[in-house]
């Protein structure tokens, strides 16, 4: 296997452990992070699906690198990998930065405005990250079906957050009005 292969299967395996963890200080502390979905429920779970389809077909070609009908230059394997890492650290920041407030969909109870650490620099920062991991992944590996899985995700996924903004707009108010107005929606 080639050095990124290795490379790419380490940060799958960080993020994996490191998710994990989280997952478990979570259970610990009896934190329920399903909420309600912002949009129709199909389009809010194939959206799901479709990113993580295409971090599983990312991990494949890692583990597989001869498969695929398309030959991708050694330097463009490096820029999918290395943006992995990129896509990771952003994750996963935002994930230690929502704490207990972290939900898939909208919250059931009340919860308090993240505006802090690396939401200070993106409303959005947990699905910029998701999105650097997919764009990754089409670098890495620019399968036609890899690509598809990867717009209908990203296109799904804007949609629930625009929902996901309306709900806040409704929740805090003038607090939110200026969030927005210091913090762009993803960068």
């Amino acid at each position: 296997m080639p050095a990124h292969s290795y490379a790419v299967l380490a940060g799958f395996a960080l993020l994996g452990i490191i998710f994990g963890l989280l997952i478990i200080i979570f259970d610990r502390e009896n934190v329920n992070f399903l909420g309600k979905p912002t949009i129709e429920r199909f389009f809010f779970i194939s959206g799901k699906i479709s990113l993580f389809a295409s971090w599983g077909i990312f991990l494949v070609k890692a583990m597989l690198p001869t498969i695929g009908y398309i030959q991708v230059p050694v330097i463009e394997s490096w820029c999918g990998a290395g943006l992995l890492y990129v896509g990771g650290i952003v994750f996963l920041f935002s994930i230690a930065s929502l704490g207990n407030s972290l939900k898939v969909g909208l919250p059931n109870n009340k919860t308090r405005l993240i505006t802090g650490g690396i939401y200070a620099f993106s409303r959005n920062p947990l699905y910029l990250g998701v999105y650097i991991i997919c764009l990754a992944s089409c670098i890495y590996f620019p399968d036609v079906l890899n690509v598809a899985f990867t717009v209908y995700g990203v296109v799904v996924h804007h949609r629930i957050i625009k929902g996901e903004e309306t709900f806040l707009a409704r929740r805090f108010g003038s607090d939110w009005d200026e969030y927005c107005r210091k913090v762009n929606r993803y960068y």
